[in-house]
C-alpha cells in the first residue's frame, strides 16, 4: 500500500524519499514551481474617483501650479514693502535654559556612574557573580530532579519488541524482526490517537503497515455498542486512498468475525486487495486485517495489519500479534 491516510490537521507523519508522506500528490496544493507569470492576476475594478474636468477653470478652484495672482479688489503692495517671510522663518535664538539643563543631565549621569562603581566594590565585586552562578545551577538541578521524580517522558521511543497505547494500558507484541519503527508511540495519526506503528518499506512509496492506537472519532464514528458498525466505518476510512495509485483495483469481500482480546469483546475485519498494475510497486495484491476492541465501555482499540505481496508470508504473524494485545500491561 502507499503511505496510510493522515488525519487532517495533524502536524506529524513521516515523509520518505521519492514522494510525499503518502506517495501521492495532495489535492488543493498549488502546482509545482508556483503559478506562472500571467496565469492569474487580480481583477481590475472601476473607481468612482475620477479627475474633475476643467480643474482650475471654475471660480474658487485656482490652478495650484499657476503663479500667484493678486485677488480681485486688492491693489498692488505699497512701494518699498518687503515680505517678512521672503527669506524663510527667522532664526531661533538659543536660550540659557537649554545649556543649564544639559549641564544638569551630565552631572546626574556622572554621579550615578560613581555610585554604581562604589556599590560594586563595597559589595564584593566578582565574589557575588560566583554566588549567583551557583544559585542558577542549583535551580536547574532541582528542576531536572523534579521532572525525573514525576516520571515524565516528553519523547517516548519505540522499544523494538512491543507497541504501546499508554492511554489504554495496551501492549501489543512486535509482529516480527522484519518490521521497523514507523512513528510513535503517542502519535495522533490517521485512524488512531496515542498510536504507534511499524512498517516494511518495499519501495520508496510502497509499504506493508502495522499499527495500534485508540479509535479516533475524528476519523470514523466509534460506538462500543456496535463494534461491527465501528469496524465497517474504520474499514471505509482505511480504503479511502490506501490503494488509489493502483490500476484495476479490486476489493475482496470483507469478513467480520466476533473475537475476544484479553477478555474484551471485539470484531475482526479481513479482506484481500488486488490490482492489475501500479506505478509504485510490482506487487499485485495485499491482505489487510482491521481489529476493533471495546476496552472499557467507552474507549475503543483499533489495530491494522496490511501486508503486501512481497511480505505475504508475514500476514499470519502480524494478525496473531494484534490478537495477543494485553490491556492490563504496565506501559510506563
Amino acid at each position: 500500500m502507499t503511505y496510510p491516510p493522515q488525519d487532517p490537521g495533524s502536524s506529524s507523519g513521516p515523509a520518505y524519499p521519492g514522494g510525499d508522506q503518502y506517495g501521492q500528490p495532495q489535492p488543493g496544493q498549488p502546482p509545482a514551481g508556483g503559478y506562472a507569470p500571467g496565469q492569474y492576476s487580480a481583477p481590475q475594478y472601476p473607481t468612482s474617483q475620477q479627475p474633475v474636468p476643467g480643474y482650475g477653470q471654475y471660480p474658487g478652484h485656482a490652478d495650484p501650479s499657476a503663479q500667484y495672482q493678486p485677488q480681485p479688489g486688492y491693489g498692488p503692495p505699497p512701494q518699498g514693502y518687503q515680505d517678512p517671510y521672503a527669506y524663510g522663518a527667522p532664526p531661533v535664538q538659543p536660550t540659557s535654559g537649554s545649556s543649564t539643563t544639559a549641564i544638569l543631565v551630565i552631572v546626574v549621569v556622572v554621579l550615578m556612574a560613581v555610585g554604581g562603581a562604589a556599590g560594586y566594590f563595597l559589595l564584593g565585586g566578582d565574589k557575588d557573580e560566583g554566588t549567583i552562578g551557583a544559585s542558577d545551577d542549583q535551580t536547574s538541578a532541582t528542576t531536572e530532579s523534579s521532572d525525573e521524580e514525576d516520571g515524565e517522558d516528553p519523547d517516548p521511543q519505540p522499544s523494538g519488541s512491543t507497541l504501546t497505547v499508554a492511554s489504554l494500558g495496551a501492549v501489543t507484541p512486535s509482529p516480527g524482526p522484519e518490521w521497523s519503527p514507523y512513528y510513535g508511540p503517542g502519535e495522533n495519526y490517521g485512524l488512531a490517537n496515542d498510536s504507534e506503528a511499524y512498517f516494511i518499506q518495499h519501495t520508496d512509496t510502497w509499504i506493508s503497515y502495522f499499527s495500534v492506537g485508540i479509535f479516533s472519532n475524528l476519523a470514523a464514528p466509534y460506538d462500543p455498542a456496535d463494534l461491527r458498525g465501528s469496524a465497517q466505518a474504520a474499514t471505509a476510512y482505511w480504503l479511502a486512498d490506501a490503494f488509489e495509485s493502483t490500476v484495476g483495483f479490486s476489493q475482496g469481500e470483507i469478513t467480520y468475525t466476533t473475537v475476544e482480546v484479553d477478555g474484551r469483546p471485539g470484531v475482526l475485519a479481513e479482506w484481500h486487495n488486488s490490482w492489475q498494475s501500479s506505478t509504485n510497486t510490482e506487487d499485485l495484491f495485499e491482505d489487510t486485517a482491521l481489529l476493533v476492541v471495546d476496552v472499557d465501555g467507552v474507549n475503543g482499540f483499533v489495530g491494522v495489519a496490511s501486508t503486501s505481496e512481497s511480505a505475504a508470508d508475514l500476514y499470519g504473524a502480524a494478525l496473531d500479534a494484534l490478537l495477543a494485545t494485553d490491556f492490563d500491561a504496565e506501559t510506563a
